[in-house]
């Protein structure tokens, strides 16, 4: 049976690893299943090294677009108008 291997490190984010396949792959194998070898990684992860460096953190927070989103509008078929249809 095949087998993924993830880092998972000391932050408890995951990040895939290798994966090993066996000679059945394709065959009776279809590859791995659920459970995956865990390698555990005594550090943190590159993404929370570098999210205290981040110049602008607030950043996301105050993105008109994102805010339009959650209020229910700007989707497309949402019918808030919008796109194509002009005059022939």
């Amino acid at each position: 049976m095949c087998l993924q291997h993830d880092f998972v490190f000391k932050c408890s984010h995951r990040a895939f690893a290798r994966f090993d396949n066996c000679p059945n792959l394709g065959r009776t194998c279809y590859g791995a299943g659920g459970t995956h070898n865990e390698l555990y990684v005594p550090d943190i992860c590159a993404d929370c090294k570098t999210r205290p460096f981040d110049p602008n953190p607030l950043g996301r927070l105050n993105d008109p677009y994102l805010k339009r989103k959650a209020i229910g509008g700007g989707a497309a078929g949402s019918g808030s108008g919008g796109g194509g249809g002009g005059k022939n």
